[in-house]
């Protein structure tokens, strides 16, 4: 039942003198991420990407979650209370909840004493009697002297988030790279990434599908259709274009324009994001015809049926496919803004390869196109690094010194020399 994979490897000195085969493709090489691709090293980390992206917080004790109600009554009884009590976005809501909107609410001291969180004493005894006795269970040192803080409360991410007008999100373990933009005044889970970018400039380019290759050959996997998404991989190693002010402004244009559609027709259809791209990339909705055999869209299909006050199964039908030209326009600009007109991203549906044989059709770009796109990109990651280095923003790695072991030291004789 874990989500384990096994591979069998065989290993020989000898030169191989067959043929190269992934699936049943045959190739010309196998490369270590077990793709044919162009081999040319590692992406390094970006200054430019430095400090955007954070883990939420870890709070460690399910007493300082509460219900809406409770959250409520709490601030009725003192409105001061509202000073420490927020709403607690997690994974499953900013996933499956067509207006990603918190499900629940949640108690908040900060980085404060215990005396200054017990000035909210009706906060404060909850804590008190639901969370210190978990605590002192731990072995976490800083978790039992100090119970009533949040483990990891993250304050970086939180002083961050303060100066920007809106935040992107991400589900840490997601069947699509996909983001939810936030305003809201939120304690977020552990469970989610947070890019601190405030413009859909930024979310124009991270929608893309150049950006979802990126992530799925950078980035790990739970299982083999679950991307985990962490920031260090995928993120502070992406080379992010720098087009002229009206390519930027046609970005900007075209991500609040494609997130403003996609957030009416989420709520439309009472579907949340994964729901919503499965419905994206399923082959059984093009704009020749609608298979309502198909599981997915009979489900659909009886879903609008037997829900009120949203909007008709051909309105659905027809949200789907603009979400679809919408997102093509995207990775068309982005495409511009890197002048890569060159590659011919040939939208449509294809099988994936990187994903479970039974599940691996997508609505995507090319085969071709991608493994272009993931190569340039390497490349302009190796450039904008050697620039930083150029421009002094990497420190030197210090060379260390081992030490000479003589014989008097060992009976050995001297192995190692100094190293300057």
């Amino acid at each position: 039942m874990a989500a384990v994979e096994v591979a069998l490897v065989t290993i020989t000195k000898q030169p191989w003198k067959g043929k190269f085969y992934l699936g049943a493709n045959e190739v010309k090489t196998i490369t270590p991420y077990l793709d044919d691709a162009e081999t040319l090293g590692n992406p390094f980390p970006l200054k430019q990407n430095e400090g955007k992206s954070f883990q939420g917080s870890i709070v460690l004790g399910k007493g300082f979650v509460l219900e809406p109600h409770e959250a409520e009554a709490l601030i009725a009884k003192d409105p001061k209370n509202n000073d420490v009590l927020f709403p607690y976005l997690n994974g499953d809501d900013l996933n499956n909840d067509p207006n990603q909107s918190p499900s629940r609410w949640i108690i908040n001291f900060f980085d404060w004493s215990e005396e200054m969180a017990k000035k909210y004493s009706d906060c404060y005894e909850i804590v008190k009697r639901l969370v210190m006795p978990e605590r002192l269970e731990q072995n976490d040192k800083g978790g039992k002297e100090k119970w009533w803080q949040y483990l990891r409360p993250r304050n970086e991410l939180y002083q961050t988030i303060d100066s920007v007008r809106q935040i992107m999100v991400v589900n840490n373990h997601t069947r699509h790279h996909v983001f939810g933009i936030h305003k809201d005044r939120l304690v977020l889970s552990h469970a989610l990434s947070v890019l601190v970018y405030d413009t859909f400039f930024h979310f124009t380019i991270l929608s893309t599908s150049l950006v979802n290759e990126w992530a799925w050959k950078r980035g790990s996997t739970m299982g083999s259709s679950t991307l985990r998404y962490t920031s260090s991989e995928i993120l502070e190693t992406f080379p992010f274009p720098d087009p002229s002010r009206e390519i930027k402004s046609l970005l900007e244009s075209l991500g609040e324009n494609y997130y403003e559609h996609r957030k009416q027709l989420m709520l439309g259809i009472q579907l949340g994001l994964t729901k919503t791209y499965n419905l994206f990339h399923g082959n059984a909705i093009t704009v020749q015809a609608v298979n309502e055999q198909d599981k997915q869209v009979a489900t659909l299909q009886k879903h609008l049926e037997k829900t009120s006050n949203i909007i008709s199964f051909n309105e659905a039908i027809q949200g789907i496919l603009r979400l679809r030209e919408l997102h093509v326009q995207m990775d068309g600009a982005v495409l511009d803004a890197y002048g890569w007109n060159d590659i011919a991203l040939r939208h449509d549906f294809y099988e994936v390869d990187y994903l479970p044989e039974n599940d691996r059709i997508r609505f995507t770009i090319h085969p071709d196109a991608r493994k272009e796109v993931l190569k340039r990109l390497l490349e302009l990651n190796h450039k904008i690094h050697e620039e930083e280095v150029k421009a002094g923003l990497w420190e030197k790695k210090k060379v260390t010194t081992k030490k000479k072991i003589t014989t008097s030291d060992s009976g050995f004789g001297e192995l190692f020399d100094n190293e300057n």
